[in-house]
């Protein structure tokens, strides 16, 4: 683990006392500049004198786990499968909740014994309050994607490190998650960004089907070759074509701005169409896509309508 130098410690220390007292508040637009605000006025914080994050107890781990155990459920393949493609021994993909408690990690041993003085482990709160300045405690507040470089970190002592992080949102449009990067190297944040948000919104896209096994599921795209890929808007809806819940690509899409606005209509209010017409549609064309119509004329849509698939047994997003 790298050391820093006193020198180094009171240069970073000056930094963002200094930041923030010429005047950065929460109207700037710099998120670091906000953070380190919130981190010395709101939580009363100081980035020399850091304290461990706290750690919940084991019982309390384990109810949290069980609280979102189909969203582990379906992050742990796509996790291990991020991790894969980073190919950086020196790094970690965590999930935490709400509060910043981190749920589970995915990491080398080596690189896992390296950051636990830090306080980085499954069970650790990294909330801007415990932990300063940070991937997963910032992008809980900005609700955002968020990178904060090392020595965009508060405590000084976090400085060897760069986090980026996305928010995971449920079916219903509220933040769950947050699926964060962390590793030694601080030259990939953007890149790190692009495969967490993809990483997210695969998370997300199995967690509705999940959370609705007897739902219909309609996949649509305005360019047919992005049905059935990541892209793609999905809803779910009752037999009566309601809508129960939608992805982010789905509100993009339809020009929505949340779920709550998408759960006051039907489908019929969407495209031209009726629910068991288009299921019967897609039934001829062997589930490949069909075009339909948004309900004004205006759009077109591709589109391909399933019927519900829930299978005996199959209660989880868990991968051989």
């Amino acid at each position: 683990m790298g050391i820093v130098s006193l020198r180094e410690a009171g240069e970073h220390a000056h930094r963002i006392l200094d930041t923030v007292r010429q005047g950065a508040r929460a109207t700037d637009d710099d998120e670091m500049a906000r953070s380190w605000t919130r981190c010395l006025e709101q939580h009363r914080l100081h980035p020399d004198r850091p304290h461990r994050p706290s750690v919940v107890p084991a019982a309390q781990l384990a109810q949290r786990q069980e609280r979102l155990a189909d969203v582990i459920d379906c992050a742990r393949h796509e996790m291990a499968t991020l991790y894969q493609q980073l190919a950086d021994t020196e790094s970690a993909v965590v999930l935490t909740d709400t509060d910043g408690v981190i749920l589970h990690m995915v990491s080398s041993p080596a690189f896992a014994e390296d950051v636990t003085p830090l306080g980085f482990h499954v069970g650790a709160v990294w909330s801007e309050a415990e932990a300063g300045t940070n991937g997963m405690g910032t992008c809980l507040v900005a609700a955002s994607p968020v990178a904060v470089r090392r020595e965009d970190h508060f405590f000084t002592r976090l400085t060897s490190l760069t986090c980026s992080a996305v928010p995971v949102f449920d079916p219903q449009g509220q933040m769950t998650a947050v699926l964060d990067v962390t590793s030694r190297s601080s030259l990939q944040q953007q890149h790190s960004l692009v495969l967490l948000g993809m990483t997210a919104q695969m998370i997300e896209n199995r967690l509705l089907e999940l959370r609705h096994p007897e739902a219909h599921l309609l996949h649509f795209h305005s360019r047919p070759e992005f049905v059935y890929t990541l892209h793609e808007g999905k809803l779910a809806l009752e037999a009566d074509g309601r809508i129960l819940a939608g992805n982010r690509s789905a509100l993009f899409q339809l020009g929505l701005h949340s779920v709550a606005e998408l759960r006051e209509r039907r489908l019929e209010d969407l495209l031209h169409t009726r629910l068991a017409e288009l299921v019967e549609r897609c039934r001829r064309s062997a589930f490949h896509p069909v075009v339909s119509f948004g309900a004004q004329g205006a759009s077109r849509f591709f589109v391909v309508a399933r019927p519900p698939r829930r299978r005996p047994g199959r209660t989880s997003c868990r991968w051989p």
